[in-house]
């Protein structure tokens, strides 16, 4: 008999793989910008899918007229003196909407909820999985971290 965390874990991971053929790549070249000792790397951005259950069964869905963005942020500490960096401060911006994002992943095999603000030690660095929550008619045109602004291109 299996125990009950593999199953559940299982069907977690199923449950991800079923859900991420419903995606769109909005951005999936990589674009880096440098402030304050901290390097912010955009690396993809996917329109959807519009569920996301991190490991426990915690489900993060959209509002009303309303889906959700995915998008892979790197942050690399180059020197800052304080080793703290909050996710919340990473905010979408549409033409009309602002958005920060509603989960953080750890960007794991089994999706799993990160911090939203993490000590990153000097020469170190932290892949996460930001999920925003973003009008329907929206597209997204940039992701801002503090003073750092990475452009997200529109479809040629």
């Amino acid at each position: 008999m299996m125990p009950m965390r593999s199953i559940s874990k299982i069907a977690l991971l199923c449950t991800w793989l079923g859900l991420s053929a419903c995606t769109s790549v909005l951005m999936n070249t990589p674009v880096s910008k440098k402030d304050d000792g901290w390097i912010v790397t955009l690396g993809e951005v996917k329109d959807g899918p519009d569920e996301y259950i991190a490991e426990g069964g915690v489900a993060v869905n959209p509002g009303n007229g309303e889906r959700l963005i995915w998008a892979l942020v790197t942050v690399h500490n180059e020197s800052a003196q304080d080793p703290s960096f909050s996710y919340d401060s990473c905010v979408l911006d549409g033409k009309q909407q602002v958005c920060r994002p509603v989960a953080v992943d750890r960007h794991t095999e089994i999706p799993s909820a990160a911090d939203r603000t993490e000590s990153i030690e000097p020469g170190q660095e932290h892949t996460r999985l930001l999920i925003y929550s973003l009008a329907k008619e929206e597209r997204p045109a940039r992701l801002r971290c503090g003073k750092i602004a990475l452009p997200i291109p529109s479809p040629r």
